[in-house]
This record gives structure tokens, C-alpha cells and sequence, in this order.
């Protein structure tokens, strides 16, 4: 026997072995690694993307362009093929199109629900129709971080079926001329009787001194964001709010009451014009005939450029903080305004459902943060002092802007105005100053089937006794009928679920 053939046979077969084991052991590290929950989503091998079909709400006039280069940027920062339908969202035209394709049971992997509380997409989420997410988020790097508030207000009993597209909490307030005050000699408002005394001069004391009586105080439109405001700087809810324990609607309290009677104070004194029911949002200001008007106070950085390249003596201001008799309160958003859901009849298992989270997830990161917020560099934006420096006349991401979910202010720093500097400055400090609809957290069978009808009676109550055609009398009664008619059972409902969910 050749002993030294042999003893080199062995080393030869042990080092075959031992490369072989090598080997797997590697390719059985590298699948327990794609296979981490913690990366919800899973690796995807680099040579093939992930192919999605969306459906996204449209609001420009024409739909991104399939190469259009932000989308390019999105698909080449996750490795994705995107396949989006652009959907205009022009009156209800998007949310028929979305119950539409709910009913037919054709749907994309992702979509964009709105109004999510609301029949039939309430219906459509606690059907099962999309995946239910709260198990999922923990192990993800940004979708895990989400605003409390948000996830909390978008959830049904505490589950969640889509990822909440987040917004700024305290974010309602005025946007008014500085230059008006100024030619005045008025200080900006602090309370409610404060607001009635400086519209009034808007009215009537020549603010734009052009020796014409042709201005008057408030910008109103049909959404009455007015009463709103001051329904809650007197104290009151912000839609739906906890009163002697019940769950209660604005338009039942006293605080609504008083902000009703001055609302009709000012339209009969010609403060807030008559027409305020058909008239187009921001038009009297930004035509120089109003001086103030309620929104969202970042309107005031975006809504009026044309009107200060015409006036460039114009110069507008905002102002959240107004003292009541509970201290300063801030009408609040419900911190998310829709659902980016998943489908369960387009992505039939977890593998697929993870992939999607690992895509959403990565949209929460800083670069695709400042893609959508602020667009691409060199294009929307240079870098001047490690700040992005807007580029003048470009239009940023645009429609591709509502892919995102994330921080709306997130990403790269941006050389802002002042104006812009104290619109964000308000939105933390007042953070915890924004009074949110408790309704939004909550389930009500009845509303869900009859609120928006039982609804709408009051509102167009609430419109004829501002303009005088409805007395006292009239007012009680619609509310005494929307209470018979299904509004006490609201209240019951609502309560009860606050109760159960407060552990109560």
C-alpha cells in the first residue's frame, strides 16, 4: 500500500470538505440573513428589483411622466420597479376610483386611501381587504418611529391597516397683512375680541389707504374654518371632545355657541363677506380685499407669491397662539391625512408584504425625504453652508411628493424666509398645544352608517343662522332633530368606545 498516495489523497478529500462546508455554511449565513425580521422587507438580490404596482392620487394638471427623474431617484434608492396609476383627486373623483377598484377586486400592491374612517373604506379595512401592519412595524428602522398620534388616529381598536401619511399636529391658525396692522397702528390679535376689533378696522377704517371703503376683515369660504378656531380658543372641542364624560360634538357646547353668535356679529357687520359659502379659498386676499384668513399657517409661505410680486408692499404674517379662558389652544390636525395600504388579494403572502415595508421604510430616509420635500439637487435645490438653497421657478417633486409618509419637513436643511422660520418655530413650540378631534381614535356604528347626512343638516343650520335666516328657535331644533335622528346614539357609541379603549 502507498501510504504517502494515500495520506495525499486525504489531505486532498479534507481540503475539498472543508471548502465545500466553508461554502454552505456561507450560503446558509447569507439566507438566515435575508431571512431577519429585523429588516422587514428582507434583502432584495440587486440584480432584480422589486415590482410594484401603485395607485396615487394625482393633483397637477397632467400625471408624472414615466421617466420622469424623481421617480427614477426613488426607484434607483430601493431597488424598485415602480408601475404607478395616477389618479386625479379633482372633487371625488379619487375616491370613486378607489371604491371602484376595491369592488372589483382588482387592486395594486399599494394605494393611497383617503377619508379612512368613512364608509366603504372603513368597511374595506376591517373586512380584511388589506393587511393589517401593527405586527410588522417594530422591526423596521423608520416605520417604527412614526408619530404616535398619528398611528393612533389611523388605527381601528388598536390595529392598523395602511401606513398613516404623517402632518404636522398644531398646525391650524391666521395668516394676515403685517402691512394692514402697520398702517393702522394695531398690534397682532391675542384673543378672540381682539380678532372681532382688528377685523373691524379691516372693514372699515381704509387699511390699504387707497381712500376706499372696499376692503373688509376676513376671508371665509364654505369649510367656516373661522368657527372652528373660535370654538376652540373659547374652550371648546376640535370637532368631538370629552364633556361631563360623554363624547360630545362641537355644536352641542356653549363655547360653540359663543363662536357661532360672534361668527354672525361679523358677517351681519360685513366683516367676513356674505358670499363666504361660494367664494374660492384665498381669492379676497389675494386680490387685497381681505386682511386675514384661518388654515393651515404654512399657507401663508406658498398661497401669495403673485400677490406680493404685484403689491410688494404687502407683507403677511401668522399667528397661532390666541388666549381663551383654558389658556392658549391650538386647533390641531388628527396628525395624519391618509392611508398607504397593502392589499391583501395583490400580495398573498408575508414575503412580499415585508418587501413593500422594507420600500415604504426606506421613503423615511433622509435623502428620500429631501427628494420629496425638497426635490434634486442642482435641479430644485444647491448646497450653499450644508443648507439647500432653493433654486428660483423650480417646481420640486411635485404629484410624486404623495408618495411619501413621512416627516413633511424632513431631509436637508432648507435657507428658509423668516416667514417660513416662524411657521416652523410655531409648529414645535406649539406642539403640545394642538387640540385634536377625539373622534378620529374612535368607532361609532351609527356615524359610520348616518353621520355625514345627520351632519350636513347642521352645518348648512349652522350657515342659514349666520346669515340671519334661521332664528335662535331654528337653530335648537336642528340640533334636538339630529339628536333624535341618530346623534345621541353618536354620542353613546363614541363614549363607550373612548371608555372601552381608555380602560375605563
Amino acid at each position: 500500500m502507498n501510504t504517502k498516495g494515500s495520506r495525499k489523497s486525504l489531505k486532498w478529500v479534507s481540503v475539498v470538505c472543508i471548502t465545500c462546508m466553508s461554502a454552505s455554511m456561507l450560503a446558509a449565513c447569507t439566507s438566515a440573513k435575508k431571512e431577519t425580521p429585523a429588516q422587514a422587507g428582507g434583502a432584495q438580490a440587486a440584480a432584480k428589483p422589486l415590482e410594484l404596482k401603485i395607485m396615487m392620487i394625482q393633483q397637477a394638471a397632467e400625471p408624472p411622466k414615466k421617466d420622469n427623474p424623481y421617480i427614477k431617484k426613488i426607484e434607483e434608492y430601493t431597488n424598485t420597479k415602480l408601475d404607478i396609476t395616477w389618479v386625479p383627486g379633482a372633487g371625488t373623483a379619487y375616491d370613486d376610483k378607489v371604491s371602484a377598484t376595491i369592488a372589483s377586486g382588482n387592486l395594486p400592491d399599494v394605494l393611497l386611501i383617503r377619508k379612512t374612517k368613512e364608509s366603504p373604506n372603513l368597511n374595506a379595512q376591517m373586512s380584511g381587504v388589506f393587511w393589517e401592519l401593527t405586527p410588522y412595524l417594530k422591526d423596521t428602522k423608520n416605520l417604527s418611529k412614526m408619530s404616535p398620534v398619528g398611528v393612533k388616529n389611523a388605527s381601528i381598536g388598536g390595529k392598523l391597516y395602511g401606513i398613516p401619511r404623517e402632518r404636522v399636529l398644531s398646525r391650524y391658525g391666521m395668516i394676515i397683512r403685517k402691512d394692514w396692522l402697520d398702517n393702522l397702528g394695531l398690534q397682532m390679535p391675542k384673543s378672540a375680541d381682539d380678532l372681532y376689533k382688528v377685523a373691524k378696522a379691516f372693514t372699515e377704517n381704509d387699511p390699504d389707504k387707497n381712500g376706499k371703503k372696499d376692503t373688509f376683515g376676513i376671508q371665509e369660504d364654505a369649510t367656516m374654518e373661522l368657527l372652528k378656531q373660535l370654538t376652540v380658543y373659547a374652550g371648546g372641542p376640535n370637532g368631538w371632545g370629552l364633556k361631563d364624560g360623554k363624547v360630545v360634538p362641537d355644536f352641542v357646547t356653549p363655547e360653540f355657541k359663543t363662536a357661532l353668535d360672534l361668527y354672525k356679529k361679523m358677517v351681519a357687520e360685513k366683516i367676513i363677506a356674505s358670499d363666504f359659502p361660494i367664494a374660492k379659498k384665498y381669492d379676497y386676499f389675494n386680490q387685497g380685499k381681505a386682511g386675514m384668513y384661518y388654515s393651515v399657517i404654512d399657507d401663508a409661505t406658498t398661497r401669495h407669491v403673485d400677490m406680493m410680486k404685484q403689491n410688494p408692499k404687502a407683507q403677511v404674517d401668522v399667528a397661532e397662539n390666541f388666549d381663551g379662558p383654558q389658556g392658549q389652544r391650538v386647533r390641531g390636525t388628527t396628525g395624519y391625512d391618509s392611508l398607504i395600504a397593502i392589499p391583501k388579494s395583490s400580495v398573498k403572502d408575508e414575503a412580499k408584504l415585508k418587501q413593500i415595508l422594507g420600500f415604504l421604510d426606506k421613503l423615511g430616509d433622509d435623502p428620500m425625504l429631501t427628494l420629496n420635500n425638497v426635490g434634486l439637487e442642482g435641479t430644485d435645490y444647491n448646497v450653499e453652508g450644508g443648507k439647500a438653497k432653493k433654486i428660483a421657478g423650480a417646481l420640486g417633486s411635485g404629484d410624486v411628493f404623495n408618495l411619501r409618509w413621512g416627516n413633511p419637513y424632513g431631509g436637508i436643511q432648507i435657507e428658509k424666509t423668516p416667514l417660513e422660520q416662524k411657521v416652523d418655530k410655531l409648529f414645535v413650540d406649539n406642539s403640545k398645544l394642538g387640540v385634536v378631534d377625539l373622534s378620529a381614535a374612535l368607532l361609532s356604528d351609527t356615524n359610520t352608517q348616518k353621520g355625514v347626512d345627520l351632519k350636513k343638516a347642521v352645518t348648512d343650520a349652522e350657515v342659514k343662522y349666520v346669515l340671519g335666516e334661521l332664528d335662535e328657535k331654528g337653530w335648537n331644533d336642528v340640533v334636538e332633530k339630529w339628536r333624535k335622528n341618530g346623534g345621541d346614539k353618536i354620542i353613546e357609541e363614541f363614549t363607550a368606545d373612548y371608555n372601552k379603549s381608555s380602560g375605563k
